[in-house]
Order: C-alpha cells, then structure tokens, then sequence
C-alpha cells in the first residue's frame, strides 16, 4: 500500500518523514525532496519513478509513505499507480501566517521566496483534498503525455474513492503530528480490503460513478 502525505511547502512533511524513518520495519518512507525537482514536469515524472519503488517494496511486503508537494491527483495520474495494492492520502496543512514564518525561520532560498503563491497553492490543495473537480486546471498539464488525468476528472466531493483527510499542523506539534498520522496508517491499514477503493481489482480508472 502506498501512504501518500502531501502539502504546500513548510506544511511540517519534512518533520514528519524524519520522525516516521526507520520506526515500522513494515514501511518504508520518503521525502520526494532527495531528488532534486526543479519545475512540476519533473515532480510528476519522478512521482511515476517514486511509485515505481514503491511497487518493488510492495513485492516484498513492504507498505511505502511519500511525503510530497504532489496531490493525490497527480499521483493517481502516474501509470504506474493502477498495480498499487491500495492508495491512501492525507494532507498536512497550516495556517498562512504559520507557513509564511516556518519558511522564513528556516532560511529564504533567493530562488522560492516566500509569496503569495505558496499561499494560494496551499489553498489550491486544501479544495482539491476535498473536492478533485476543483481548478483540476492547476495540475492536470504538469505530467507527461502518458500521464492519465482524465481517470478522476469526473469525481465529485463525498466519492468513496476520494478520502483525504487534513491534518492541522498549526494546531499540533510535531508529536503529535506523528501520533495523527500514524493512527491514520493504523486505520487505512486496518480496513477490509473491500473498503479501499483504490485497489486494482477495483479498476478504479475506468468506473465512472
């Protein structure tokens, strides 16, 4: 099963990944940060490389947590996402203000100055978390022509294949953050299969509901 955590930069995913490393020897996790990705092209080409990954862990029995800028639209967008056994996303999100001092305490990086546009690209994921007919525009030319962006465009909020719970990392610390995200894993983990919707026997790319 791949755990997708998404969120708009100095949302605490990088926080989170560091804290969940090498905790579960039943799931392996990573930050798409330790590859270098420079426009959105490049984020959806190497999310494909990313669930590639996932997919040899996945052979081996072995769970896979990404923490990414990706939404669980341009995952699901991947080729390679339909031979997932399952798909879960949650979202971590902050206030602006919160988001806006995390970046600067951390340091500015002259080339992604803290704007207005990671305000409204945090904002952006927050609709599409809840609803994936919302501006699918912002995302869906940013992969690869084989990239299939059309599989969920016709979803709608409350489609049982579309859960993505956020979690407000403004509210809580880093500990608890952790604690959040790993009884969400615990619950995803602890479904019948028949509840998770994105599974290949689902052949949740061609159902149209």
């Amino acid at each position: 099963m791949l755990f997708l955590v998404s969120g708009a930069s100095a949302s605490g995913k990088t926080t989170l990944i560091r804290r969940l490393v090498g905790t579960d020897s039943t799931l392996e996790v990573h930050d798409t940060d330790e590859w270098l990705i420079e426009d959105a092209g490049m984020r959806c080409a190497q999310l494909e490389e990313w669930i590639r990954l996932a997919l040899v862990r996945q052979s081996e029995g072995v769970d896979f947590l990404l923490g990414a800028n990706s939404p669980l639209g341009e995952l699901l967008a991947c080729p390679s996402a339909i031979r997932l056994n399952g798909i879960c996303a949650c979202l971590l999100d902050n206030r602006d203000r919160d988001r806006i001092e995390r970046m600067r305490a951390r340091g500015v990086d002259p080339k992604w100055p803290p704007n207005q546009h990671h305000l409204n690209w945090a904002a952006w994921h927050r609709m599409h978390a809840w609803d994936p007919g919302w501006e699918q525009h912002v995302i869906n030319r940013n992969g690869p022509s084989e990239h299939n962006y059309a599989c969920w465009a016709s979803w709608q909020p409350g489609d049982s294949r579309w859960r993505v719970p956020v979690f407000d990392t403004t509210l809580h610390d880093a500990t608890q953050t952790v604690e959040l995200v790993r009884a969400w894993i615990a619950e995803e983990r602890g479904r019948p299969e028949s509840e998770n919707k994105l599974r290949p026997s689902a052949r949740w790319w061609e159902e149209r509901i």
